[in-house]
């Protein structure tokens, strides 16, 4: 299944990579029946490993993460890589931070 296989490539930004992976969920999901969990779990399967190391602390913190929230929070981590350090990312930081940037993500990004 392509979706199995599906990662993001070199330079391949965020927005364009959950575009696939939300039109390649809608085909193998066309009843709908797919749990915001499963969509994740995709999502970040085939994300850059530094993106999903960084993404999977936050989306812990909260039982009932959606895709929308995993998307916008791939692409802050994504948009700071690039204006602050390049390709590397190195995080360093305790739950109360990790707690707090959820919340903020979550408070701004709900739809």
């Amino acid at each position: 299944m392509e979706l199995e296989r599906r990662t993001q490539g070199p330079g391949e930004i965020v927005t364009k990579y959950a575009k696939a992976i939300r039109k390649l969920i809608k085909c193998v999901d066309s009843g709908r029946n797919w749990t915001e969990e499963q969509k994740i779990h995709f999502f970040t399967k085939g994300l850059r490993s530094d993106l999903s190391y960084a993404l999977w602390p936050l989306l812990a913190l909260k039982d009932n993460s959606i895709m929308n929230i995993a998307i916008k929070l791939a692409q802050r981590i994504e948009d700071n890589q690039r204006m602050h350090l390049g390709s590397t990312l190195l995080i360093f930081t305790s739950a109360p931070v990790m707690a707090s940037a959820f919340q903020v993500a979550a408070t701004s990004f709900a739809t």
